[in-house]
């Protein structure tokens, strides 16, 4: 493995320490800028690690290295007459010293961002949708995949996409609703070392169009779309399909439909056209409670959906299954297929929080004094330049209490380049160890020691194992361990280890073990 690798910009961000949520909230209010309904949160902080293996090689070759972190960040929660934001964006800067010393803008300089915005231009009419995502990505889901950006690996890269939506949404004489809408996404990577044709950018063009008419016992829907993805020096990508539903509502609670349709797909090598049909249904026995499920067949096969949520003050969990596909652009702005606990934490909030702004603020809150992350391990999504077929499991739980607070996430994932017109895997060298399965599981669990002092342990296992003809596999297994201490209303003190084994027949293998000390405050 190389002493250094391609680096990009992370953004990492210090979330807001306001208090609010169970026992960890007890008169620990930070004071964040407000206005309205809008909570802006500057945050800074430093942290000094100390790491066996900075450059993350075998046994015998590690380089050691004292590594100095500055980060700056900001969070956004607004939500106002006509316009709302929500995310956050953050810089950070490392400095290593020691055996392993080299520092270039690649390596030491990282952007992080999340945002998701957008503005009712023209009352219950016309409105724009915005989102940036700046995140650091891997090649490769064999390759080492470092937390917290600490070591240097040429699987690393930064990834940044940006997307914009305008939509119309209405309603027509006789209470059918309507919607038009155009998705852009534009991708971008930074400072890599891959000289592939289209490694630097992607650009989507997405046209959705949908009527509902009004459900009484019966009713009916209509949608369409058109898909066109566009790596660099490559031919467009494109797909076309219209659907119809009859629906049919048994129960308020209950709604069952069958689908009937059309498609056309242009991809790499080959096009196709051909009928689509199938069935779906939801049930909601509660507002705290959903399930749902379709079943279409495609060019590919069995296009399946299956989903349950459930809520309550003090838990959450959400457990899903789909075979779908995709492409590597449109997954940058898709929910992860597991792993995110603020998601859960904000659903179990709902019940006693209804404003969004004050729910986030109190989520942001538990999730900094209890200690919990706010993801744990998910599926990589890793850089491919044609469409994929992917078809994968997950779940994930949370249980928050008020001492004690528990996320637990599983996950599987197998996913294949194919070739469009029958849904066949593409050959090598287009597959190779593009097509694989990722899966595996997280824990971590905190426990509030005093009224300001929490410990967190995390352990996390995740392998990759290339599809058959191709060999492949790598396994890494993490542990974190670490205490906070609330300092004064808005500054924490932290300090952790943390020890990760690698093991692959395609990498090397290596582990590393560090120790850190930091210092975060929130203005």
């Amino acid at each position: 493995m190389k002493a250094s690798g391609p680096r990009t910009w992370t953004l990492t961000v210090i979330a807001a320490n306001s208090a609010v949520a169970l026992g960890y909230a007890s008169g620990l209010v930070s004071t964040p800028a407000a206005a309205e309904n809008w909570l802006v949160t500057p945050s800074v902080s430093v942290r000094e690690t100390y790491t066996t293996n900075a450059n993350f090689a075998p046994s015998g070759q590690e380089q050691s290295s004292f590594v100095t972190s500055a980060t700056a960040g900001v969070r956004v929660n607004g939500t106002g007459a006509r316009a709302q934001l929500n995310g956050f964006a953050a810089v950070q800067g490392l400095v290593y010293l020691g055996e392993y010393s080299s520092n270039t803008r690649g390596n030491n300089i990282f952007v992080r961002a999340n945002l998701l915005g957008s503005v009712e231009a023209v009352e219950k009419f016309f409105f724009v949708e915005g989102a940036v995502n700046v995140s650091q990505q891997y090649f490769s889901p064999f390759g080492p995949q470092p937390a917290d950006n600490i070591g240097v690996t040429d699987n690393r890269y930064t990834t940044a996409g940006f997307r914009l939506s305008p939509y119309i949404r209405g309603v027509f004489a006789g209470g059918a609703t309507y919607l038009v809408r155009y998705d852009t996404i534009w991708s971008n990577l930074g400072y890599t070392n891959l000289n592939a044709p289209g490694a630097k950018s992607s650009f989507t063009q997405r046209w959705t169009g949908r009527i509902d008419s009004p459900i009484r016992t019966f009713g009916w829907s209509l949608d369409a779309s058109a898909t066109s993805t566009k790596f660099t020096d490559q031919q467009a990508l494109t797909s076309e399909i219209v659907r119809g539903y009859l629906n049919y509502r048994p129960d308020p609670q209950v709604l069952l439909y069958g689908i009937g349709g059309y498609e056309w797909n242009n991809y790499y090598l080959t096009e196709s056209s051909d009928v689509v049909y199938g069935v779906g249904g939801e049930w909601r026995p509660s507002e705290r409670t959903n399930v749902r499920g379709s079943w279409q067949e495609r060019f590919f096969g069995a296009e399946y959906l299956a989903a349950a949520t459930h809520r309550n003050p003090f838990s959450a969990f959400n457990v899903n299954a789909s075979r779908n596909i995709s492409t590597y652009p449109q997954q940058l702005f898709a929910a992860p297929a597991g792993g995110d606990v603020a998601a859960l934490v904000d659903a179990a909030f709902t019940t006693r929080i209804l404003d969004p702004v004050q729910r986030a603020e109190a989520v942001q809150g538990f999730l900094a004094t209890s200690g919990l992350p706010a993801t744990l391990q998910s599926p990589l999504n890793y850089y491919v330049q044609q469409v994929y077929l992917y078809e994968q499991q997950s779940g994930t739980f949370t249980l928050l209490g008020a001492r004690n607070a528990t996320a637990f996430t599983l996950y599987n994932r197998k996913q294949e380049v194919i070739s469009g017109g029958t849904g066949a895997a593409l050959p090598a060298p287009f597959g190779a160890v593009r097509n694989n399965t990722q899966r595996g599981a997280a824990l971590s669990f905190t426990h509030r020691l005093t009224p300001v002092t929490q410990m967190t342990a995390t352990a996390s296992r995740f392998q990759t194992i290339a599809t058959s003809p191709f060999t492949g596999r790598s396994t890494t297994n993490s542990f974190l361990l670490s205490a906070t201490r609330r300092l004064s209303a808005q500054t924490d003190g932290i300090t952790g280890v943390t020890y990760t084994d690698f093991d692959s027949n395609i990498a090397n293998d290596y582990n590393v073990f560090t120790v850190f000390v930091g210092l975060g405050h929130r203005f």
